[in-house]
């Protein structure tokens, strides 16, 4: 399949996207809470899957809303052509509250100082705020947090310039077993809405659920939005949460050997020596490494696909390449032969809650990890549809010049 759409080659350490498993993911996630608006959140760069395709596919699909964490993120899918609306999930600086009001961003608030910030610069803008205030039910961050709740939600309803488009709180652990805490929350947003209608106020919408909660705790959290993240990627949010609901991963990350080599004596491979190739072993060399995000912590624990076999990492992850020993695939592999770092080859498959779960870490850490040195190929219906490099930023198919 042809994948030039620059002038140059795309690097053969590429990341796959299948926006087709994309919109099975939020279909799927729709239908667990069917009276409820989605607004995926495409923050990170898309957890490292790359926010223009993503956002764009999420659009396409029918999201209501897009959640990013910053103004430049924000801006960067207005200049891709987003159109849906976008909320700002952290509050801003004061010199960035004028320049997201203009791109029509939707933002979030979480005290009363910021409520009045924004709301001076809407008036000086003579335009309207659209606020999503966030509300400190336990997560302990941007929320507000004040003795009286829904007194204070009553009062950035009344400030000048200022429209009470969501109210939301944010879950710390609704992926965890024990949902003592997540219902707690529950109760005491339902508890300050109820409060705030009884003073004449009611927002546009109100909306709780996370990825976690939408996976198991549907019927409490299917409010007038949910906000699903990790799970739009295929990915499950923890270990604990129902791991049935049928999502696909959306992200295979491959490579293919560069240099193999049969080694005659015992000789040791990387950084540090720390694996020892005896006579007749067969070391194979990808281009692939720290640099691209790709944990060094794997060094000498994790492994790849080559050949339909699962084969182990040979020393140090190093900057640029790891090592495989290669001595387990039954017919020897040669330069060019794919590898898979995630994803399936014949029967094996890696997941990146396996390599999550090698690393003491989150699925989100795994794939927000990514540096742009990896290409992102997207596929829609079994057809390339656009790409991300390094060097020539996002490009769709139809943004390819026709060649006369």
């Amino acid at each position: 399949m042809n994948t030039n759409l620059f002038d140059f080659p795309l690097r053969a350490t590429r990341a796959e996207v299948n926006l087709d498993a994309l919109e099975y993911n939020l279909s799927c996630l729709a239908s667990r809470v069917p009276n409820s608006a989605l607004v995926p959140a495409v923050k990170a760069d898309g957890y490292g899957h790359g926010a223009a395709a993503i956002a764009a596919a999420c659009e396409a699909w029918g999201a209501a809303m897009l959640a990013v964490a910053n103004l430049e993120e924000c801006l960067a899918l207005k200049d891709n052509g987003i159109s849906i609306p976008i909320l700002i999930l952290e509050d801003l600086f004061p010199e960035e509250i004028e320049p997201a009001l203009r791109h029509e961003a939707r933002l979030s608030v979480g005290s009363m100082d910021y409520a009045r910030k924004v709301s001076k610069t809407a008036a000086r803008l003579k335009t309207s705020a659209m606020v999503h205030v966030n509300l400190d039910t336990g997560m302990g961050r941007m929320g507000l947090y004040v003795d009286n709740p829904a007194e204070a939600l009553a009062e950035i309803a009344a400030l000048e310039g200022i429209v009470l488009d969501g109210v939301f709180s944010h879950f710390p652990s609704s992926d965890e077993t024990d949902k003592v805490f997540t219902h707690q929350q529950i109760r005491e947003t339902q508890r300050i809405l109820k409060e705030l209608e009884a003073r004449g106020v009611r927002p546009n919408c109100c909306h709780i659920a996370n990825s976690g909660a939408i996976i198991d705790l549907p019927a409490d959290t299917a409010w007038d939005m949910v906000r699903p993240g990790i799970s739009i990627y295929g990915l499950y949010p923890s270990r604990e949460v129902d791991q049935n609901i049928g999502l696909r991963p959306i992200l295979r990350l491959v490579s293919r050997l560069i240099k193999v080599t049969r080694y005659t004596q015992e000789w040791t491979i990387g950084y540090g020596r720390t694996f020892t190739a005896g006579p007749g072993a067969l070391i194979g060399i990808v281009p692939i490494g720290y640099g691209d995000g790709y944990p060094r912590s794997l060094s000498n624990r994790g492994s790849a696909l080559v050949g339909n076999t699962r084969v182990p990492i040979a020393g140090r992850v190093s900057m640029d390449m790891i090592a495989l020993d290669l001595g387990k695939v039954p017919e020897p592999p040669a330069v060019g032969d794919e590898v898979v770092l995630i994803g399936s080859q014949g029967s094996e498959e890696i997941t990146v809650a396996d390599i999550a779960d090698l690393t003491g870490t989150i699925t989100y850490e795994v794939t927000c990890d990514f540096t742009p040195r990896i290409p992102r190929l997207y596929y829609q219906k079994g057809q390339l549809t656009a790409v991300k490099t390094y060097r020539g930023g996002y490009k769709t198919i139809q943004d390819k010049p026709r060649q006369e």
